[in-house]
């Protein structure tokens, strides 16, 4: 059994121009950044036999899977990007740059958003791996797949490691 992991095209969506953002500012760009256009590139999907895909519903992930995989496609809630905006919330005006870095830290520290997101991921590893005999390719995000490398390795799958998933590249995991 392969594990494919596949991080979405990439957004075509520029950072906004103000110099110091208020939180709702980053707010309403994720938002457009969950429904922007995608640059499709190919990708090579030669790592194995990929026999069944899911994919994150965010529509990144959904263009990404749609063009890559022309089987059905299994769109798992649980798989999409961990969003920590929620615990950033009422703080000050600061740089775009100096907000992603928040949420970078936020993402991997604990609390009550970063447990469910793990506890949901695993899950559905979980039972992927328990009813699925076959090579999976998972269309999803770069922090997803992240966490998703931790737990395969943990399970003694062995594959390439990577820091910061590269776009239109699949990552295969064996056991």
């Amino acid at each position: 059994m392969k594990i494919g992991l596949l991080r979405h095209f990439k957004v075509n969506l520029k950072y906004p121009r103000k110099f110091l953002i208020a939180y709702d500012d980053v707010f309403s760009w994720y938002e457009k950044y969950n429904s922007a256009e995608v640059l499709v590139k190919s990708v090579d999907m030669s790592g194995g036999n990929w026999e069944k895909c899911y994919a994150s519903p965010l529509y990144r992930a959904s263009v990404t899977s749609k063009a890559v995989y022309k089987g059905e496609i299994n769109v798992i809630d649980d798989i999409k990007e961990l969003d920590v905006l929620p615990v950033l919330k009422g703080t000050r005006r600061k740089p775009f740059l100096i907000w992603g870095l928040m949420l970078k830290v936020r993402s991997t520290q604990r609390n009550y958003i970063t447990d469910e997101f793990e506890s949901k991921v695993s899950a559905f590893l979980e039972g992927m791996l328990k009813n699925d005999n076959c090579d999976v390719l998972i269309v999803c995000h770069g922090f997803v797949m992240t966490y998703m490398q931790k737990v395969l390795k943990q399970k003694e799958f062995k594959g390439k490691s990577f820091f910061i998933p590269r776009y239109n590249k699949i990552y295969v995991y064996e056991k």
